[in-house]
C-alpha cells in the first residue's frame, strides 16, 4: 500500500532491469519517496545471493528499504510444499507460522541470515550517505518533523544491534517431537556458493506465498 507522494516497490515476477526502470520512472514522475521491500532467507538462497540483493538495492534510487526473512503461513503454496516434504504437519501445525530459516534444511540458518543483513545494511547506509548526501539529509529532516531525535537514532542503529531473542522460534511439531531446535542441514548448505534452487525456481515455488513479519 502506498501513501500520497510515495510508492512501494515490491518485485516478485519482475526482472531486476524492470524494477530499476520502475524506480527511475517513479522518480521522474515526481514521486517523493520510494520504499523497497525485500525478502531474504529463501530455500536454497546463498550468502552471495543475499548480499547481491543488498547491492541491487544500493543501485536503486530508494528512499527507504526493508529486508525481512521469508515466512510460511498455512494456505500458501509454500506451506503445501512443506507438507509434501514432511517438514510440517497440517493437523498439529495449522495454527502456527514459521520463518523458513528456522525450519527448512535447505535455507541458511537464521543467525547467518541476520549477520548478512547487518553487513548489507552497512553497505546500503554507506552508499546512501556518500552517494546521495543531500537527499539523505532531506529524508532525515522529514523524519525529524514527526519523530524524536532519539527515535531516529534508534531506528538507524537497530539493524546493527546484536539481537537478543525475546521468544524462541516457532517450530513444527515433528521437530519438537525429536527434540530438535533447528533442522538437520546438510553441511553443504553452510558452504559459500552453494545453490540448491535457481532464482527462477525459488520465485516459482513461493510466488504468491510471501508474507513476512518482524525480523
Amino acid at each position: 500500500m502506498s501513501t500520497p507522494g510515495s510508492v512501494l516497490v515490491s518485485a516478485n515476477e519482475q526482472t531486476p532491469a524492470q524494477v530499476e526502470h520502475a524506480v527511475r520512472e517513479a522518480k521522474r514522475q515526481g514521486i517523493a519517496r520510494i520504499h523497497g521491500f525485500f525478502v531474504v532467507g529463501s530455500p536454497g538462497e546463498t550468502r552471495e545471493e543475499i548480499l547481491e540483493s543488498f547491492r541491487f538495492a544500493a543501485r536503486l534510487e530508494l528512499d527507504t528499504f526493508g529486508f525481512n526473512r521469508l515466512c510460511v503461513y498455512r494456505g500458501t503454496p509454500l506451506w503445501q510444499e512443506y507438507l509434501a516434504r514432511g517438514i510440517l504437519d497440517d493437523e498439529r501445525d495449522w495454527h502456527k507460522w514459521f520463518k523458513c530459516s528456522d525450519v527448512d534444511p535447505t535455507a541458511l540458518p537464521s543467525a547467518v541470515v541476520n549477520g548478512l543483513r547487518a553487513r548489507g545494511y552497512a553497505l546500503l547506509f554507506l552508499r546512501r550517505i556518500l552517494g546521495r548526501p543531500v537527499r539523505t539529509w532531506r529524508l532525515l529532516w522529514t523524519f525529524g518533523r514527526h519523530m524524536k531525535t532519539s527515535d531516529i537514532l534508534r531506528l538507524l542503529g537497530s539493524p546493527f544491534q546484536r539481537r537478543t531473542l525475546t521468544r524462541k522460534p516457532e517450530l513444527p511439531a515433528r521437530m519438537v517431537d525429536r527434540g530438535m531446535t533447528e533442522p538437520d542441514r546438510p553441511s553443504v548448505i553452510s558452504s559459500p556458493g552453494c545453490t540448491t534452487w535457481s532464482a527462477s525456481e525459488r520465485r516459482r515455488r513461493w510466488s504468491g506465498s510471501l508474507s513476512t513479519r518482524g525480523t
